[in-house]
């Protein structure tokens, strides 16, 4: 099995026909058609089933294509690392965070990363850890930085906690219950509810109106990003919880603002996660310590504000 041959799997699963993978990496089709069907061949079993309009990828193949996929990372961060060595600061490195991490950390972060690796680049993606589990597990992602709900993290992942976090009552600027104290007084309020799947920002929702002797609150919209939440809750009279990190959002507080309820709203800690049984590229390992002094010292803030 050559190298090449698992770069033009992963072409034609991409692109979904052996036309386009022949475009994208710039060779003939023939050679890709040649490539697969020797692969195939090799391996006994089919890996795509054609159809009209191209190929779909088979369950085998499936298999076959998430062990194709963290060999052709892990060459990557290889090639990568032989650059850092030739003193080459090229290379890239890919970064999973949280809507409310990247809020509050990532405007610290980027400015001395930046300067220590100019030429790089940088892969961003937003989302929560389900989201951003299969990257890291394939190797496509060097580390997630978010709230975590350590029950549900695999052996191979390393956590490290960075900071408790909480989360607050927002609603727009100027709402008739911005001066609330309490939960009762938003007991006939609508609100967003943010379906995470994250314990501390789904499943205890509810639990904090049970708790206080009070019904459930009257849910009207799922947003399954924080951003649908904000826009929903900036553009009506209904409410929502999302991490604190939201207030520090540039030009938020002109559309939207908490209300200061006489009680805690825990939220899931921000961890680092990462593959223990992959080694980190250099780059890959700046980063991460990078994000780990900035976000204690982030911690740190937040406790003595608090």
């Amino acid at each position: 099995m050559k190298l090449n041959q698992l770069r033009d799997v992963l072409a034609v699963a991409e692109a979904g026909t052996f036309r386009g993978a022949s475009r994208r990496l710039g060779i003939a089709q023939s050679a890709i058609t040649r490539s697969i069907r020797e692969i195939e061949h090799e391996l006994g079993v089919p890996l795509f089933e054609r159809h009209t309009k191209g190929v779909r990828v088979t369950r085998i193949g499936e298999i076959f294509l998430r062990r194709a996929t963290t060999v052709h990372n892990e060459l990557r961060k290889a090639r990568d690392e032989v650059e850092h060595f030739k003193q080459n600061s090229t290379g890239e490195v890919s970064l999973a965070l949280s809507g409310a991490s990247a809020i509050g950390l990532l405007h610290s972060i980027l400015p001395p990363f930046r300067r220590r690796f100019p030429d790089a680049v940088i892969k961003l993606s937003e989302g929560l850890f389900q989201i951003a589990e299969p990257g890291l597990m394939s190797g496509e992602s060097d580390l997630y930085v978010g709230p975590l709900d350590t029950s549900i993290t695999s052996t191979l992942l390393a956590v490290e906690h960075l900071f408790s976090n909480e989360r607050l009552i927002f609603a727009r600027a100027g709402h008739p219950l911005s001066h609330a104290r309490t939960l009762a007084e938003l007991a006939d309020a609508e609100w967003v509810r943010p379906t995470f799947s994250v314990r501390y920002t789904e499943g205890d929702f509810a639990e904090m109106f049970e708790a206080a002797g009070l019904p459930a609150p009257k849910v009207v919209i799922h947003a399954r990003s924080a951003l649908l939440a904000v826009l929903a809750v900036t553009g009506s009279d209904l409410l929502t919880v999302l991490p604190r990190q939201w207030v520090e959002l540039p030009n938020m507080l002109g559309a939207m603002a908490p209300i200061e309820l006489d009680l805690a709203l825990d939220a899931a800690p921000v961890c680092i996660v990462r593959r223990t049984d992959l080694p980190p590229t250099p780059m890959a390992e700046y980063l991460t310590d990078l994000i780990r002094r900035t976000g204690l010292e982030y911690g740190r803030r937040q406790l003595a504000q608090s």
